[in-house]
């Protein structure tokens, strides 16, 4: 075989080999386009829907805006204070109440436990002071939804939380 004829084929063999491997590559990025089954989502489903505002059996209007909605008295004797420990069934909603303005929850992903909040007051900076101020005297049992405007939250909207108050522990 000569140099000429020996060349020609490393080529069309090299040319043919590079054809195979992009058409592999191909088919491995497509199929890579796929859902993945382990991709981490956030899922809200298990999150009840908003409440009724207007079945509240009391309303708390702030001067600068916040209100809060105490839906149902708790069975406590003991008031949430600004450095409780305390466990929270909540949910977050943002910019309105659907279910599309979900943002976080205790329910995420199916979750059926309450959250702890430890020293709620360090959560002004985090959730806004009028998350804290929401909660403080809060009892055991009891259930409340917070509107706090972008000026009292951290999230730059107008937010809403629909929380119940799992426990306080000391």
């Amino acid at each position: 075989m000569s140099f000429m004829q020996y060349t020609t084929n490393y080529i069309t063999t090299s040319m043919h080999s590079f054809g195979i491997f992009i058409a592999f590559l191909t088919i491995v990025l497509i199929a890579g386009c796929e859902e993945d089954p382990y991709y981490f989502t956030y899922d809200y489903s298990d999150a009840p829907s908003f409440p009724n505002v207007s079945e509240a059996i009391e309303i708390i209007n702030y001067d600068d805006g916040l209100v809060v909605y105490i839906m149902e008295r708790g069975i406590g004797t003991q008031e949430v204070t600004i450095r409780d420990n305390i466990f929270l069934y909540y949910t977050t909603f943002r910019g309105g109440t659907s279910r599309d303005n979900i943002i976080d929850s205790s329910y995420l992903n199916g979750s059926q436990a309450s959250t702890q909040f430890a020293e709620i007051g360090t959560y002004q900076s985090s959730r806004g002071v009028g998350f804290v101020r929401g909660v403080l005297g809060m009892t055991e049992g009891e259930h409340r939804v917070i509107q706090a405007p972008d000026s009292l939250n951290s999230y730059g909207d107008l937010v809403y939380w629909n929380i119940i108050l799992d426990y306080i522990a000391y």
